[in-house]
C-alpha cells in the first residue's frame, strides 16, 4: 500500500503539470515525502521502485489527463483552477503544524513578490504552434526544456507550467500531450520531454533537499511564499463565493480527505 502511494502522488503531479500556477513540487512536499523522496535518489539501486513508480504515475497523469484538462479549461478553467488551488490550500496548514516550521516573514514575503512579479510575464493569449520539425536541433531544444520544466516544477511553489507560460513552449507540450493518441509520431518529441523532465525532477529534488536540510526555516518561509503567491495567481476570486465555488470546495475538501496527498 504504501508504495502505491507514490503512484498516487505521481499521479497528482503529472495532472497538475497542466495547471499554470501549481507545482508538482508542491504536491510532493505536502504529502510529506520530499525528504524521503531524495533520500531515495541516494540510493537509486535499493529504492529504484519508488522513483520509477512516481514518475510512472506522472507520465500516467499526463497522458490520461491531457485530453480531459484541456477540455476542463475550455469549458469550466475557472471552476478547475477553484478545484485545484482548494487541494493545495487543504493540504498547506496541516503539514505547517506536523512538521512544526518556524515562519521567517521577511523571506516570505520576498518569496510571494517574487512570484507575482514573474506572474506578470504570462501571455494573455496562448502561442499556437500549427506543426513541428522532427529535427535533432528541435527534439534538443525541447528536451532542454523538459528539463528546466522539470527542475522547476519539483521546487515546492514554483509552477513549472507557469515558466514554460512565459518562455513559450507550454502550449507546445499541452497540445502534443492531448493529441498524441490521435498521431503517434508525437511520441518521438513527447519521449524526448519526459526524459528531460525526469532528469530535471531528479537533480532538481535533490538541491531542493540540500537547501532544507542546510537552511529548514529559511526554505519553509520560502516555499510557503511560493505556495500563497500560487494560490493568488490561479484563484478565480468571484468564482469563491458563488453557489458553484461553494460545491467546489465541499468536493475538493471530500477528496482531500480521501486522497493519500494530505500531510
Amino acid at each position: 500500500m504504501f508504495i502505491m502511494k507514490y503512484f498516487i502522488i505521481g499521479l497528482f503531479i503529472g495532472i497538475v503539470s497542466f495547471i499554470p500556477g501549481i507545482s508538482g513540487g508542491t504536491i510532493l512536499y505536502l504529502s510529506g515525502e520530499y525528504h524521503n523522496f531524495t533520500l531515495y535518489l541516494t540510493n537509486f539501486k535499493k529504492y529504484y521502485a519508488y522513483i520509477l513508480l512516481l514518475l510512472f504515475g506522472a507520465l500516467v497523469g499526463i497522458l490520461t489527463f491531457a485530453k480531459i484538462i484541456e477540455l476542463g479549461f475550455q469549458i469550466y478553467p475557472n471552476a478547475l483552477k477553484l478545484f485545484f488551488a482548494y487541494l493545495v490550500f487543504f493540504s498547506l496548514f496541516p503539514f505547517l503544524k506536523k512538521e512544526k516550521v518556524k515562519i521567517k516573514i521577511l523571506p516570505l514575503l520576498l518569496a510571494l513578490v517574487f512570484l507575482l512579479f514573474l506572474a506578470t510575464f504570462i501571455p494573455e493569449s496562448p502561442i499556437i504552434y500549427e506543426k513541428i520539425n522532427l529535427s535533432l536541433p528541435f527534439l534538443a531544444f525541447f528536451t532542454l526544456c523538459g528539463f528546466l520544466d522539470g527542475f522547476i516544477t519539483i521546487i515546492p511553489g514554483i509552477s513549472g507550467s507557469m515558466i514554460m507560460m512565459i518562455l513559450g513552449p507550454y502550449f507546445l507540450y499541452k497540445s502534443l500531450s492531448a493529441q498524441v493518441f490521435t498521431n503517434p509520431l508525437l511520441f518521438i518529441p513527447l519521449v524526448s520531454y519526459f526524459l528531460g523532465d525526469a532528469t530535471g525532477i531528479l537533480l532538481g529534488a535533490k538541491f531542493t533537499n540540500h537547501i532544507i536540510n542546510q537552511h529548514k526555516s529559511l526554505a519553509h518561509s520560502l516555499i510557503l511564499g511560493l505556495v500563497i503567491a500560487s494560490l493568488i495567481i490561479i484563484l478565480p476570486f468571484k468564482e469563491m463565493f458563488s453557489f458553484s465555488g461553494l460545491i467546489i470546495l465541499v468536493i475538493a475538501y471530500i477528496i482531500y480527505e480521501l486522497s493519500n496527498i494530505k500531510a
